[in-house]
């Protein structure tokens, strides 16, 4: 490795798929923590400028070309990946653009670290389990039961096989701050809320929902501890939807009785869902020092970020 991370001010980060919850969690974190260098890859064309210590590239996710000449130009000594298509039901539909984007763009990244000798981390998720016994810890077998869970899986048996100092963040039901307005289940469920109309959550897919602040501490304390492997990062409860629902609808002062309880089988998702996922911190906890943020906590961090850019009209009563 050509740096020493736990000594060096001047680290050179590539975080790519910049526009995302994730992202953003990261970049406000080590803007915060560090004097180190930050490129940010999207394909969107829309970036929030946060100030001159970052630096942005359009990406083409099928340009490997172009791709390689930017990445041989800026020589980044850690690449962060949060780039993925997330939405379960579309990948099941569209497996060639899931392939492309989960495990082809991992290869491509793989490829640009053995030559420029940096390192990677990646994002993946719980859905590579089954969901039969969850929640899950790193050590479990996965089993993937939809294409977008296989599609994760395969990206991350590429990265354990290519002897590239890589670490994997397995996550699981993000929610936080977006710039760029993004959607989650929370922002879902508040503007269900909003409609004052009652709607339905399912009682029987289980996780402990993941506030993006903490996947940017997480990735902050890999590098600074400079960590190889799987993590674990979800939040303090393992909960169902329906519940988590609820907690969305008391924190930000809306009547949760508008919420309906329901099963997976009544809204008949073109996908499956392993049902009772979720993941087991403890290692992260241990190796890493961090404690995610249950429900409540994490909830409540999310309200006080929109109240400071003055945004807390559109998500409380």
């Amino acid at each position: 490795m050509k740096q020493d991370y736990l000594h060096n001010s001047s680290l050179h980060i590539a975080i790519i798929g910049s526009r995302s919850k994730t992202a953003e969690a990261i970049v406000r974190i080590l803007q915060a923590e560090t004097t180190w260098k930050l490129t940010l890859f999207s394909s969107g064309t829309k970036q929030v400028k946060h100030d001159d210590r970052l630096s942005f590239y359009p990406i083409i996710y099928d340009d490997s070309k172009k791709n390689k000449e930017i990445f041989l130009k800026i020589l980044p000594d850690i690449i962060i990946n949060t780039a993925a298509l997330t939405n379960v039901d579309f990948c099941e539909e569209n497996r060639e653009q899931t392939w492309q984007i989960n495990v082809r763009w991992v290869e491509f990244l793989l490829h640009i670290c053995k030559i420029t000798d940096a390192q990677l981390i990646h994002f993946s998720t719980d859905y590579v389990f089954d969901g039969n016994k969850g929640p899950y810890m790193e050590t479990d077998a996965p089993n993937p039961v939809n294409y977008y869970g296989k599609s994760k899986l395969a990206g991350e048996n590429i990265c354990k096989v290519s002897n590239i100092n890589c670490s994997i963040i397995r996550t699981n039901v993000v929610y936080g701050f977006s710039s760029y307005r993004h959607s989650d289940f929370v922002q879902w469920v508040l503007a269900k809320l909003r409609e004052n109309k009652s709607f339905q959550v399912v009682t029987d897919q289980y996780s402990n929902p993941t506030l993006a602040d903490d996947l940017g501490l997480a990735v902050y304390k890999i590098i600074q501890k400079h960590r190889q492997g799987i993590y674990h990062i979800g939040g303090g409860e393992w909960l169902n939807r329906y519940e988590f629902a609820r907690k969305i609808a008391m924190t930000y002062n809306y009547d949760p009785e508008c919420i309906s309880a329901c099963t997976t089988a009544d809204i008949r998702q073109k996908a499956r869902r392993p049902m009772r996922g979720g993941l087991i911190t403890l290692k992260a906890e241990t190796d890493l020092g961090i404690k995610p943020a249950a429900p409540e906590a994490g909830l409540l961090t999310l309200r006080r970020q929109f109240q400071m850019l003055d945004l807390s009209s559109e998500y409380d009563k």
